[in-house]
This record gives structure tokens, sequence and C-alpha cells, in this order.
């Protein structure tokens, strides 16, 4: 762009108005600042002294131990935003939570609900953290609540670090610690760019990495799409399992077919200006699709042949939602130089991501600016947090349960796809579970992931709810990812939900 000073007046004024339009939408006025020395109007003013009686008043109205419902509500609708949607739409089916314990929650009149998909897949521990985290929690607020992640060594962070290398496979001994998946894939992002000065990453159409610019354009389904003007560099490849067409009749077929196509497009774009192939090791919230034979093992070996940094973003399945530490390790050969995580880490109990790095990435950066940080990176108390849940991920066995709970699961999806024929297919690995919802017996799937709800799928999402299940879809997805904790009881209870549910897509089906 030209600098503003070259242009007219005239000029000048029109790119400012060509700004503002771009923000603002026609009609809705700019609140003007108010001139300085201006009296604040608002009352009370917590800027000034002289209105302690105001001020007492303001702190009183906060101090009771509880509100009504109807306070909540009306706060809510005046002061807050949900995200992802019109806040007006997520408004009216939202579920209010009261309490919550292991695999439930409860409501304001005291309906309880079985936690189908551990909210955002991220309550791996339940909703109940064991003591040492909470006693954890609080002894680093007293102790060191906070330190300057770029100039401070803390204990906790080392005690951290130590502990994921420890259990991480191959030599992914080196971490840092930003506040969320997102953030993670970011610094993922960035350290593939700084290390081998290539701008390009490759990713896939069926992924989702993050809600951040870079993020957002790194993921390959429709959310995508609002953003990813605003970011460069981001190459789209197709997944092993495509919608509309198939790349051969067995897994090795069809891993050899696709990655030989991803090569040729890696020779078209120029294997010296890609800097990272990134990749949720098992695709989460666009199907829960585990990679066929060889797939991972191929990735590697196309990214160690062409010096292109292997990313897995294991945000998702990370930390036992596979049944496997990681959703990589179901490939017992594969490293990915890059790993990144969050949810599972800690049990989503305080906001915490992570980036863990192989040893030749760490001695690049240990000699060369990182380029990237944050005020929260590497936060004492939810390093604190993640520090003893993962001690007592592994005293509780929980990554053991959730693949031992592999079998009833499976067991009560297939029983369900028996019975309702509105079911297209399901499937899980360890806790990672999804069912497909079909329009009618040709197996025409009732909606695409990237289409809003189809009134049928709307009508059977208010059915669950009604019986007592809290889940997640999307298009024609029906997800299944219980806390890690869950018990054979309890799944056969979620199940017997779905089964007294489900009726409602069988009776929506077109060739009834």
């Amino acid at each position: 762009f030209a600098s503003s000073r070259s242009l007219s007046a005239s000029g000048r004024r029109f790119l400012a108005a060509r700004t503002v339009n771009a923000v603002y939408q026609p009609g809705i006025p700019l609140a003007a600042c108010p001139p300085v020395g201006a009296t604040c109007e608002r009352t009370p003013c917590v800027c000034k002294n002289n209105a302690p009686a105001q001020k007492d008043a303001l702190l009183a109205s906060h101090a009771v131990d509880s509100w009504s419902w109807d306070k909540v509500e009306a706060a809510h609708e005046k002061h807050t935003l949900f995200t992802w949607t019109a806040h007006e739409t997520a408004t009216k089916g939202a579920l209010h939570i009261a309490r919550a314990e292991g695999v439930y929650f409860w409501d304001q009149h005291g309906k309880r609900y079985i936690d189908w998909n551990s909210m955002a897949m991220n309550m791996n521990h339940g909703h109940t953290p064991d003591k040492s985290v909470v006693d954890a929690v609080v002894k680093q607020l007293t102790t060191v609540p906070y330190a300057y992640p770029g100039v401070f060594i803390s204990e906790i962070r080392a005690r951290l670090s130590k502990l994921l290398a420890d259990l991480c496979p191959g030599d992914l001994n080196t971490f840092m610690f930003p506040s969320t998946g997102a953030e993670a894939n970011e610094t993922a992002i960035r350290m593939a760019r700084m290390m081998t000065g290539r701008h390009k990453v490759m990713s896939r159409y069926r992924s989702y990495h993050g809600a951040t610019v870079a993020t957002s354009a790194m993921t390959g389904d429709q959310r995508r799409w609002p953003v990813e003007i605003g970011a460069t560099g981001f190459l789209k490849f197709f997944d092993p399992y495509p919608y509309s067409f198939s790349f051969g009749a067995t897994e090795e077929e069809i891993t050899q077919n696709n990655l030989q196509m991803l090569r040729e497009q890696i020779l078209y774009e120029g294997p010296h200006t890609i800097a990272a192939i990134y990749l949720e090791s098992i695709t989460g919230t666009n199907g829960v699709l585990k990679p066929p034979k060889g797939y991972l093992e191929g990735i590697r070996q196309i990214c160690t042949e062409y010096g292109i940094v292997m990313v897995c973003d294991e945000v998702m399945a990370g930390f036992g939602r596979t049944g496997k530490l990681f959703g990589f390790c179901h490939a017992p050969t594969v490293v990915p130089d890059i790993v990144t995580f969050a949810k599972g880490v800690n049990g989503a109990f305080l906001p915490l991501g992570g980036v863990g790095v192989r040893d030749h990435i760490a001695a690049h950066f240990r000699k060369n600016n990182v380029a990237i940080g944050s005020t929260y990176n590497s936060h004492p108390v939810a390093l604190a947090s993640a520090y003893a849940a993962l001690q007592h991920f592994i005293k509780a066995d929980i990554i053991q349960n959730a693949a031992a709970m592999e079998a009833p699961l499976t067991a009560g999806l297939n029983a369900l796809m028996a019975k309702h024929p509105s079911i297209k297919q399901a499937r899980c690995v360890g806790l990672f579970g999804v069912i497909d919802i079909q329009k009618n017996r040709k197996g025409d799937f009732i909606a695409r992931v990237a289409d809003p709800l189809p009134p049928a799928m709307a009508e059977f999402k208010k059915t669950l709810v009604s019986n007592g299940m809290f889940t997640m879809m999307r298009g024609h997805n029906v997800f299944c990812n219980p806390p890690l904790i869950i018990t054979p009881d309890q799944i056969a209870e979620g199940i017997d939900i779905l089964d007294r549910s489900l009726v409602v897509l069988d009776n929506a089906m077109t060739d009834n």
C-alpha cells in the first residue's frame, strides 16, 4: 500500500471511509471517545476515590453466594456471547449446568445428564478433579502464582517437562506450554517455518486445527471459510477417506494411491517451499477417522525424504482418548517432529496447551529465536494442574480403562446399527467414537458435515436431551466420546438412551 502521506486529502478521506466500512455495518455509528478531561458518567466510577458508598453497593450486589436462575439467564443474555454461532440461536437450545461429577452433570432443576462427549472432547478425567489436582493448584497459587515465561525458571515448568519427556515416545524431549490447542498449533506453524525457512504448510480437508487466523486457515473444514483470506501459505490435500470417491478397495491400496497423489502435489508445489505437513493422527470432529494401515508411516517417510517437518495435532486424540498415549502411537514406528496437545493433558481443569519437539528441533531453537510467546505461556498454576493430573492419570490407569472400554462401546454401537436403519455406520478407537446417520437405505448421509443440522437431527438432539444425554453433532455425525473414566454400566446407560432416541431418525428416513 502507498503511504497515506502520498495521497491527497480526498484520497485519505476515501481510504479512511473504506477502512471504517470494512469493519462497521452501515447504519451503526462509531462511538466517539470523550474529550480529554471529560467527566466519566459511569456510576460508580471505580477510577475515583470519592464514591465509597456506590462502590460498596456494587460489591454487595456481587457478594451473594448464589444467583437465581432468572438472574443468571438475564445476565447471560445481556452480557455474554456464545462461541461459534449466533447468540440467540445458541441460547434457545442451551442447557443450564448447575453442578457436575464423574461422567454426569445436573441442570438447575436437578435433572441428571450423561456427558457423552466429555464436553468439548476434553474432560478426559471426568468432571471431578482428583484431590491431588486441587491441592497442587492451591499450593501453586500460594507459592508462585505467575512467572514471566521468557525470563524466569520455575520448578513446576521443569517438573512437568521432565515428566512429559519420560512419557513421550522417541526423542520428544522438549516442551513449550501455550494456553490452548489453537495456540499450540500456532507455535508449531511458527517453529516449522522458522526452522526450515519455508512458508507453505500442508493440511487435510477433513481437519480442524483451531480458531485463530492461522490455525483456521490451516483447518480444512468450513470453519476456515470466513478467515482464510487473512493468512497465506496454507495448502490442502485429500484425506485417505474422501466423501465422494475411493482411493481403493483395501487399506493398502487406499494408502498407496493417496500417498502417491500427495507426492505428486508436493512435486508441483516444490518440496523446497513446504515447511510442514500437518495432520490429526486420528481425525476428530470431521468423523473420527483412523488412518489406513501404513498411512502415517508413509507420511513420515515423505517428510523425511523432502526435509518437511511432520506435525501431529493430538489436541483431541492425545492422552488416552484412543486407548494410547497419542493417536500416532497406533503406528508404533512413527514419531512426528512436533506434537501439539491440550485438552487431556490436565483433564481440561484449567486452560493449557502444549508443544513437544524432537531433539533436532529443540537444538535449533536453543541457538535461534523461537519468535513466539504469550503472557500466559507456561502459567505455573495451569502447569501444576497438569503435573498432578498426569500423575493421577498414570496411577488410576485411565489410559488402560479407555482401551478396555473400546469393546463395550463397540458392542453397543454394533447393536444400535443392527436395530436402527437410520445408522449408516459407526466406529470407535478407544473412547473416540462416532455414528454416521443416513437419510435413506441407499446410504445417503442425512447431511454433509458442513451443513447445519437438518430438522430431523435437531429433533433427535432435543430427544437425547430430554432422555438425559448431552453430546455433540455435526452434519451427519453423532459423537460418542465419554470421559475416559466411564464404566461398562455407564456405557450401557448411554447406549440405552441412544436406542430410545434413534426412533426419531428412523421415522424421518425418506424411504420409509
